[in-house]
Order: structure tokens, then sequence, then C-alpha cells
């Protein structure tokens, strides 16, 4: 009896070349899923800096309009009157016909109101130019920023009056001459009335964006009283 010796049997090439496209398929879309992964990883983690860029930008946003409507409110009627004042002393010039136009413009001053420590409000935009200059309004839906870009254009113009009537009337030589009082007097009544129309447009803007302005913008959590 002859013993038969097993031949193992050869490896079919064709097989293995059919194997190959179907591994190289699922290498592919490993690599597919890895690089999506990836990417949206990526683009979540700037998505949630952007939010909280933007959150931020708000934050400071609301508080700043908060704050400057509050400096602005009580100085409205001051400037009223103080605009009512100049006007009644240019009606009744004959009584103060040796006086300069300055000493008119302290005399028809009226009292600060509480809290005031100068004639006129300090209103800030740090947090408007920290936005501009963060990129933050990108962030921000059009018709807030549009508000935004309003309500500060507006302020802008108020400051802008202040630094006229600063760098203008109030500097001019002829407030110091009697001689050129009525001129001198009218000319700081134009300038005074001009800053109180562009503060009641302002105060008028800052009532109509706050409210939204407050409901969006995120608000820091309360802080717990110390539990003795």
């Amino acid at each position: 009896m002859t013993d038969r010796k097993e031949v193992p049997d050869k490896p079919d090439p064709g097989r293995s070349r059919r194997r190959r496209p179907s591994r190289w398929l699922f290498e592919v879309g490993i690599i597919m899923a890895s690089v999506a992964l990836g990417y949206g990883a990526a683009r979540f983690e700037e998505y949630q800096s952007n939010r909280g860029l933007a959150d931020q930008a708000l934050a400071a946003l609301s508080s700043e309009v908060e704050h400057n409507r509050r400096q602005l409110e009580p100085m409205v009627p001051m400037h009223a009157a103080w605009v009512s004042a100049l006007e009644h002393a240019q009606q009744a010039d004959a009584g103060t016909r040796n006086r300069a136009a300055l000493d008119v413009w302290f005399a028809a001053r009226p009292e600060f109101p509480e809290g005031a420590r100068s004639s006129f409000p300090l209103l800030q935009r740090s947090a408007w130019d920290a936005a501009l200059s963060s990129g933050a309004l990108r962030f921000f839906d059009y018709d807030l920023a549009k508000a935004l870009a309003d309500v500060y254009r507006m302020q802008e113009t108020a400051t802008d009056n202040v630094d006229r009537l600063a760098q203008g009337a109030l500097s001019e030589v002829a407030i110091y001459d009697p001689a050129s009082r009525p001129a001198a007097v009218r000319l700081l009544w134009l300038t005074l009335a001009d800053i109180l129309s562009a503060e009641v447009l302002l105060l008028e803007l800052y009532d109509l964006h706050m409210p939204t302005l407050q409901a969006i913008a995120p608000r820091k959590p309360a802080t717990a009283a110390p539990v003795d």
C-alpha cells in the first residue's frame, strides 16, 4: 500500500485580488470618518469659542448701555432748564449789560442732579470698541447689531456736540468780553440746544433697544450668600 502525500492547496490569486478592493474601501471609509470627526470637532470647538465671545460682548454692551442711560437720564431735564434759562437771559439782555457771556452761562446753569459731578454725562463706549476690534459683532443677529450701531452713532453725536461746546463757544475770547455778550450768549444757547436735542434722541434709542438687549444678554449667576 503506497502512502500518499497531501499536497497543500495553492492560493488562488484571483480570490486574493477579489478581496483587496473591499479591504481598501473599508480602510478608506475609516480614514474619511476620522477626518470628518476631526473636522466636526474643530468646527464645534470654533463655534463654542465664537459663542463665548459673543456672549461676553453682549453682557458687556448691555451693562454699558444700562450705565450710560443712568448717567444721561437725569441730565436731560437739567439741560432743558439750562437752555430755557439762556433763552430767557437773551430776552432780558438789558439787565445783564455789564456781564460777560461766561457769567450769564454759569448764572443760568441749574443745580446738578443728585450724584452728578459735571455739567455733562460721561458716556462710555469701551464695550462697543472691544466688540468692534474683536470681531464679536459678526456673531450677532443683524437687527441687533444695527440697533447697537444706531445707539452708539447717536451717542457719538451727543459727545461730539459737547466737544464742540468746549472747543468752540467756551473757548472763544468773546465769552469774556461784556461787549460781545449778546452774540456769545446766543452761540452758547444754540450749542447747548444741539446737545439737548442729541441727548433726547439718544435717550429714546436707549429706551427702545435696551429691553431687547437685556433680554438676550447672558447674566452672571447670583452668588449665594455665605453660610455662617
